[in-house]
């Protein structure tokens, strides 16, 4: 639909339509001409780019509609387990653009918003944003908002620190996680409190598979009782468990293919993590026969009293709580994972058979791992190095004493 109206001695069109882009009702005006005829050709001209798809060209949309009807098209060619955390770095653009509309973007305004949020989030994490924002930015330039991308060659804010630091657990920390958990399982309850302690030996068991398995907390909240090989003490990982794309929900879960074929795996567990896995494994049957109506026949290794799955969120709950009623260093579940790493760098492990085991599909991630954690032990190793040296100089020493003596010998004889 189309009106027009003389402002002064010139004529204005102004069309309503349905944008291609975002499917919301739009409007668009254009004024200046010196006769109705030319404002009626010049309207045509713009239904035929509505038509086409080529009115793209709207000033009034907004970034943050635009950008929703990107991700609407984004989301149909990737994996849902990539599309979360695509869609967690697109709400932080629109919350930082909020009503600014799409044409209004430009390289500097764009710079700046990057360097505030640089104050905010880690390095990695703008990182992530930013390439959210190219590849909407770049879709703008195929729809004809832009002749050329406005953010190209942006820069990414200096850190100071741009090595993060690798969260970790010492032995120390391990043990007194430990005997924590441990009182807990045999904290001596009330009649009727017998849930309360299977579900700390289900908890325990859960994190030994991160701390002693090297497990993301996903694929363990994930694996099913065939999983677990009670033979060979070993665990088969397949899928992962998480939160289903624009559902945060504190119980909804979705069971996810790994990201990557070096994700699916066969673990062999220590003798410490499968004793506690076994443990809760026999409770588990145990729980099932005695309240069949109450415990739901489940596939779930790791479940709740109802069979449903603990997923990730439950056990950083739980983590969070254990970490201040023991009073431990402050880490995150992940930090469980890199100090499996940490345990199999201390035992000798080379880079290549750590790759394998934590299912990095890049063994740079593994080195850069294993850069941190024995950067973080130099002193140490220049210590047993240093003592090394002193005892093969204090050797080299002996050995030239005895050959003096045996020569100042010879000499006496002669």
């Amino acid at each position: 639909m189309a009106t027009f109206r003389k402002r002064g001695k010139k004529w204005e069109y102004r069309i309503r339509y349905v944008d291609p882009i975002t499917g919301k009702k739009t409007e668009h005006s254009k004024g200046g001409f010196d006769t109705k005829p030319e404002a009626e050709y010049a309207a045509a001209e713009a239904y035929i780019d509505v038509k086409d798809g080529t009115v793209a060209k709207n000033p009034n949309i907004l970034f943050r509609d635009y950008a929703d009807s990107w991700f609407d098209t984004y989301k149909r060619s990737v994996k849902e387990t990539s599309l979360r955390s695509r869609e967690t770095y697109l709400n932080t653009l629109k919350d930082t653009f909020k009503q600014l509309r799409l044409n209004k973007l430009t390289h500097n305004l764009y710079q700046k918003k990057l360097n505030e949020l640089s104050k905010r989030y880690k390095r990695n994490s703008l990182i992530a944003v930013n390439q959210v924002a190219q590849m909407i930015a770049k879709q703008a330039v195929k729809d004809g908002y832009f002749k050329t991308n406005p953010i190209a060659d942006i820069k990414i804010p200096h850190y100071e620190d741009s090595n993060e630091k690798i969260e970790f657990w010492e032995l120390v920390d391990i043990q007194k996680f430990r005997d924590y958990c441990l009182s807990e399982i045999n904290k001596k309850r009330k009649k009727g409190s017998y849930y309360i302690t299977l579900e700390k030996q289900r908890d325990l068991a859960l994190f030994y598979l991160l701390i002693y398995g090297g497990f993301r907390i996903g694929e363990a909240c994930a694996l099913h009782m065939n999983d677990y090989y009670p033979l060979t003490k070993e665990i088969n990982i397949s899928k992962t468990l998480g939160s289903p794309a624009s559902n945060q929900l504190k119980n909804s879960y979705k069971i996810f293919p790994p990201k990557t074929k070096s994700a699916y795996r066969t673990i062999p567990l220590p003798e410490i993590a499968y004793k506690q896995l076994e443990n809760w494994i026999s409770l588990r049957n145990e729980y099932a026969e005695l309240f069949p109506l109450v415990f739901q026949e489940s596939q779930f290794l790791f479940c709740k009293k109802d069979g449903s799955p603990m997923t990730p969120r439950d056990m950083r709950t739980k983590f969070n709580v254990i970490i201040n009623k023991a009073n431990l260093t402050k880490i995150t579940l992940h930090g469980l994972r890199h100090t499996y790493t940490a345990l199999q760098i201390q035992a000798g492990t080379d880079p290549k058979s750590l790759q394998m085991l934590l299912g990095h599909s890049n063994v740079k991630t593994t080195l850069d791992i294993y850069a941190h954690i024995t950067g973080d032990k130099r002193r140490e190793t220049i210590s047993q190095f240093d003592k090394m040296l002193k005892q093969l100089d204090s050797g080299a020493k002996a050995g030239q004493d005895e050959n003096q003596q045996k020569i100042n010998s010879e000499n006496s004889a002669i």
